[in-house]
């Protein structure tokens, strides 16, 4: 039988947990959006009417109609939370990122109730967004209300305490002067909430070092306060475990707590005779189990994370976990060209049998911590990654994962959130979704008249910066945070610069940069003949965000034209002559953030901008004069003088 809304429907809801009453609400609501009847909303109904119900827990559901109308039962409140929600998608609703300007309501002229049964379970128990940067923090009402609509059941707020710069995370302060204001949101969602971050080194401040310097690393020749604590100190352990215990104290609703070690690629442990024998990796769940330990006291249903990342991307050798530790696994060095199961690749193969080793030892579970929405990874764009998201989990739902986190961070605000946030959330519930289908899914939105050529476009970007991507392991040898005082000789570098490489990998990259920047020129030629047409207004975000990466990627190409010059040994004239070409680029790339990035977030994005000058200067040092070499360091630093300061002072003011 065929059921057909009218006023003389009612919407049934015996239960009145908050998240469960949230669903009715938010299902009359759209209901009336859509032109229908506002439905009342009753404890008991005989006929006509949409039955809710759930039972004690769980994110699945099913929907099936009888003779009195429709059914939906959610395993848990949120599972009924995501039955409304996938009930809505089936008359047309679809949310593809944050806001209105990413949400479709459907228009019809009858509002007919599905007759088919339908059950949906997720393939992840979790499925989170990571909220990193105070950027975010603040557009973060937003950004929950699309995770529940997406059905993510988790918000990860990543933090950083005061000791640290807030270039990759919020401040914990931040959180916790909106935690009032966000926190009913996840809650009355029925998401979880996890918190932390590289907080450990908060435990030791530094001023403590001068009055007891045994309790930092030993580095081989003294005690240094530059990384992480001695973990086989007893004096350390306490201190830990009681600041640990504050930070538990202080955040009580979180489900899982992250307490990482220093964010370094290598070399923030300790080389005490007690450590030495202890492998980073051990080295760091020492300290964990310590705080485990204070935590399942206080809340022993909450759990705390293992960080595997740079040097602790590896099994524990001689520590075993606690029963309320679990792993988080943080592939970051990795290259996104290709599925992170793909056994073949240089980079990725190996990073597949380290996750495998790490997961045969955490029975409390594992997750994974994805860069795919990651502006600083990938030089303040976000480039689709719609195969690549898709290939990586199913892999994780193959492997055993049990959750999978995506990070929000970046330099600026997006204009555009692109198709990487909706092909994540759709692909975190069911991997085996057709990822093209989620890019068209998401121009549809942006591009109502013409969604063909947005999905043209995008796909042509994501051909693109999969060249680019595509990186080999003698690049990632030339990742170093650039920690010594010149800037110039040794300047901070990150996935997309491994500029100069050894031959032949330096004249190859050069050539993937160009391949690139032809598929791009592809998407350029698809755009021209449409510029002036009505829609373009609407669409200034998504080709405003599509011609910033063709700007990053003519500027990398010229950036590796420098690099290949100087390993021809080209005359110093040709070398300048690409180097004033490179320095063009970068110059296109400041004019854009002059459009386009806000005031408020500009001395953040300068200073990433900064960075790619000094690869420029550390080039041009190759060849440069003494003079010339010194006019460059005192530019540079007095510049990134002047960046930090008004980034502090922002901070401070915030």
């Amino acid at each position: 039988m065929k059921h057909i809304l009218s006023p003389g429907w009612v919407i049934e809801l015996p239960s009145d947990h908050p998240t469960a009453q949230f669903a009715a609400h938010e299902l009359r609501q759209a209901i009336q959006r859509m032109g229908g009847p506002p439905l009342p909303l009753v404890g008991q109904a005989h006929d006509h009417r949409i039955s809710l119900r759930h039972g004690a827990a769980g994110d699945g559901f099913v929907r099936f109609a009888d003779e009195h109308g429709l059914v939906l039962v959610g395993e848990g409140p949120t599972g009924l939370l995501y039955a409304v929600y996938h009930l809505l998608e089936s008359w047309g609703w679809l949310w593809v990122g944050p806001g209105v300007t990413n949400e479709r309501v459907p228009c019809p002229d009858q509002i007919a109730l599905p007759e088919a049964t339908f059950a949906g379970q997720p393939a992840f128990t979790r499925r989170g967004l990571v909220i990193g940067h105070d950027i975010f923090l603040a557009q973060a009402e937003a950004w929950i209300e699309w995770a529940a609509h997406a059905r993510l059941n988790t918000i990860f707020i990543h933090t950083i305490g005061d000791q640290g710069m807030p270039l990759g995370a919020c401040r914990l302060r931040s959180w916790q002067q909106q935690r009032n204001r966000l926190w009913p949101l996840i809650r009355e969602r029925g998401l979880r909430l996890e918190i932390g971050g590289h907080h450990l080194t908060d435990a030791l401040p530094r001023k403590r070092f001068r009055r007891q310097p045994e309790l930092f690393r030993f580095n081989g020749r003294r005690r240094v306060s530059d990384g992480n604590p001695c973990p086989t100190n007893p004096t350390t352990q306490a201190l830990v475990r009681e600041w640990a215990r504050s930070f538990f104290l202080a955040e009580p609703d979180a489900a899982v707590y992250h307490l990482w070690p220093v964010d370094r690629l290598s070399g923030g442990w300790c080389l005490c005779p007690q450590c030495a024998q202890l492998s980073p990796a051990d080295q760091s769940l020492l300290l964990v189990n310590v705080m485990a330990d204070e935590l399942a006291a206080i809340n022993p249903t909450a759990r705390i994370s293992f960080l595997a990342y740079h040097d602790t991307m590896a099994r524990p050798q001689q520590i075993v976990p606690a029963a309320n530790v679990e792993a988080l696994i943080a592939p970051r060095m990795r290259s996104y060209a290709a599925g992170i199961g793909t056994s073949t690749h240089p980079i990725n193969g190996p990073l597949a049998e380290q996750i495998a080793a790490i997961s045969e030892l955490f029975p409390a579970g594992v997750s994974v911590f994805e860069y795919y929405l990651d502006g600083i990874l990938f030089k303040s764009a976000l480039p689709p990654l719609s195969n690549t998201i898709a290939a990586d989990l199913r892999t994780y739902r193959d492997w055993g994962v049990t959750g999978v986190h995506a990070l929000l961070t970046g330099d600026r605000p997006w204009l555009a959130p692109g198709p990487n946030p909706h092909t994540f959330a759709a692909l975190a519930w069911n991997p085996h979704q057709d990822p093209s289908a989620l890019r068209h899914q998401y121009a549809a939105i942006r591009s109502p008249a013409n969604p063909t050529l947005l999905d043209q476009v995008y796909t042509a970007l994501e051909e693109a910066w999969q060249q680019v991507l595509d990186i080999t392991p003698a690049e990632v040898q030339r990742q170093h945070p650039g920690r010594r005082r010149d800037p110039i000789s040794q300047p901070p570098r990150d996935v997309l610069d491994g500029y100069d490489i050894p031959s032949p990998y330096c004249e190859q990259r050069l050539s993937i940069l160009h391949t690139a920047l032809d598929i791009i020129a592809t998407g350029e030629a698809l755009l021209t003949p449409n510029s002036a047409t009505p829609e373009s207004s609407a669409l200034a975000a998504d080709l405003a965000e599509w011609t910033h990466s063709r700007l990053l990627l003519r500027f990398l190409a010229a950036r590796q034209e420098v690099a290949v010059l100087q390993a021809r040994r080209a005359p110093p004239a040709r070398q300048q002559q690409a180097l004033a070409a490179a320095r063009e680029t970068h110059a296109d790339l400041l004019d854009w953030a002059g459009r386009y990035v806000p005031p408020t977030a500009r001395s953040g994005h300068r200073l990433f901008r900064t960075i790619l000058k000094l690869h420029l200067d550390h080039l041009e040092s190759q060849i440069a004069p003494p003079w010339r070499q010194a006019q460059m360091r005192w530019r540079r630093l007095r510049e990134l003088t002047i960046i930090f300061a008004q980034l502090w002072r922002g901070w401070l003011l915030r």
